[in-house]
């Protein structure tokens, strides 16, 4: 049987939000970039493809790289 994904109220995800972002030092976890951030954090695994709302599934990425992990290019 496969786990529900995980999905929490819109205060416990802001609150887990900021969690990742300590975490992570709110630097840009793309090896390649490194930069500081206060964007929210990116999930891994997309909500729409079964991912849940958990530290494990969470990265902390600047607007640029969370905006190319989504097929969006910024000049």
């Amino acid at each position: 049987m496969i786990p529900k994904p995980i999905r929490l109220s819109r205060y416990l995800l802001k609150k887990l939000q900021k969690e990742v972002l300590i975490r992570d030092n709110f630097i840009c976890q793309n090896p390649e970039c490194g930069v500081y951030t206060e964007n929210p954090p990116h999930h891994i695994i997309f909500l729409s493809q079964g991912g849940s709302d958990t530290a494990e599934n969470l990265i902390t990425l600047c607007i640029k790289c969370h905006a190319e992990k989504h097929g969006i290019t910024i000049k």
